[in-house]
């Protein structure tokens, strides 16, 4: 679910930003060098810049492997536009920092024909382990809405399962029109619209789920869950209760 909220974020970022004509479009190789003994194979490196929405886990963005320490990717850019960027190893809490582990300036280059860059990151943060939240409906729940939750659940998941293939399919017709040596800003329209038509259908299921669920808690588990979601700042940990709940051990 997070990644789905994700990928619709960058995705409607890219279409209100759809307003160029006529751009001329160039591909810049990224070289970097990685600390130490570099990562594994079973780990990435990814770019995350304003090239594509600060994702930092982007798989479009995902660099090739060269060896435990070198990894390059070749990004399609426009010519003569100021870019920004980090290296990321999927995530913001594994993102490039300094020697001595503080933040640093974003990285910054302007587009040029045949352009190569060589970097080096000299290492990358560690994030603290996670403290342990209790649950608001931690054994509150019966086996009996345990069971609905997830009848609910496959429910949407066959239901949408259609539509991110469907919005994937137009992200990569919009992606091809911007990188024409001329974009047609009327057929650009076209697929924004339809991508727009798409993602209101995902989120219109969304919600029906939502409200399907909440059909099923008893006004004490929502009391439980509205308190809880006070000290949230994070909209998304409603749905991360609901599906990190348990059921009572005494529930029938």
């Amino acid at each position: 679910m997070k990644k789905l909220f994700v990928f619709l974020c960058c995705l409607i970022t890219g279409m209100f930003g759809y307003n160029v004509s006529n751009a001329q479009t160039t591909v810049i190789r990224f070289m970097v060098e990685l600390p130490g003994q570099g990562i594994s194979r079973d780990s990435a490196v990814y770019l995350a810049g304003s090239f594509n929405g600060w994702n930092p886990n982007d798989e479009n963005y995902r660099m090739i492997r060269e060896d435990s320490r070198h990894y390059k990717l070749d990004v399609p850019c426009f010519a003569g536009k100021n870019y920004e960027y980090k290296y990321t190893l999927g995530g913001w809490e594994r993102v490039e920092k300094n020697i001595e582990g503080k933040d640093i300036d974003n990285r910054k280059f302007t587009s040029t024909k045949r352009l190569k860059i060589k970097d080096q990151v000299v290492s990358w943060n560690v994030p603290a382990p996670k403290k342990e939240t209790q649950d608001p409906l931690a054994g509150m729940l019966s086996n009996e809405q345990i069971e609905q939750m997830v009848q609910i659940k496959d429910s949407i998941t066959k239901n949408l399962a259609p539509a991110i293939p469907q919005l994937m399919g137009i992200l990569q017709k919009v992606n091809m029109n911007l990188l024409a040596d001329e974009p047609d800003l009327a057929l650009g329209k076209q697929y924004n619209t339809e991508a727009v038509g798409v993602v209101a259908t995902i989120l219109e299921s969304l919600t029906n789920t939502l409200m399907k669920v909440m059909d099923v808690l008893t006004p004490e588990q929502k009391q439980k869950m509205r308190d809880a979601m006070k000290n949230s700042t994070n909209p998304g940990d409603l749905i991360n209760m609901i599906t990190n709940a348990k059921a009572s051990t005494t529930g029938k």
